[in-house]
């Protein structure tokens, strides 16, 4: 078995997904994912600290572009923890695959740096969400009531979300095989 690297080797490496081409964003990259984040997860953040978190050695934001931006996710690493802050695609790229290869690329990083386990939270009305992160292994592992909170809709509860890597990933690699 190949031994698993601490990071990746190069910021413009490609992850080799089975969709879009995923890899590492730079801080050349943060006007683009600030505009992308506000877009998709208003208000977003800004696009300094966008740049910061790409010079961060605890966090990494991954993306998928071609000729543009068409999403992102990005980590935040803790001992041997992870946590999605954040996962978003364009509006025109939705349901084409994009935030699928994303996170498989998230979690082949997390496994490349020895991560035990990611923890990400979901709005719980957000079920194409949630059954995008179920699809992955992820589970539910508690509820905070009323956390979203936006003007002009009702208040919403996040589930927290967890993967055990060490069983997921022979879990994928076995779906893949029979597939």
């Amino acid at each position: 078995m190949p031994s698993r690297r601490q990071t990746m080797s190069s910021p413009s490496d490609p992850i080799e997904t089975d969709g879009a081409c995923v890899t590492e964003a730079s801080a050349a990259h943060a006007e683009d994912l600030a505009a992308l984040y506000a877009e998709a997860l208003p208000p977003g953040w800004p696009a300094a600290e966008l740049a910061a978190s790409c010079g961060d050695a605890n966090r990494i934001i991954l993306m998928a572009a071609g000729t543009k931006l068409q999403g992102f996710v990005i980590l935040q690493f803790a001992a041997d923890e992870a946590e999605i802050l954040a996962i978003a695609v364009a509006k025109e790229c939705r349901r084409q695959g994009y935030a699928a290869s994303l996170m498989e690329a998230a979690i082949k990083v997390c496994f490349n740096r020895f991560i035990s386990c990611i923890y990400l939270e979901v709005a719980e009305s957000n079920s194409g969400a949630r059954r995008l992160y179920e699809k992955f292994g992820f589970r539910s592992v508690a509820r905070r009531e009323n956390y979203y909170r936006s003007a002009g809709s009702a208040p919403d509860s996040a589930l927290v979300m967890r993967l055990d890597l060490k069983l997921s990933v022979s879990s994928v690699d076995r779906e893949r095989s029979s597939a």
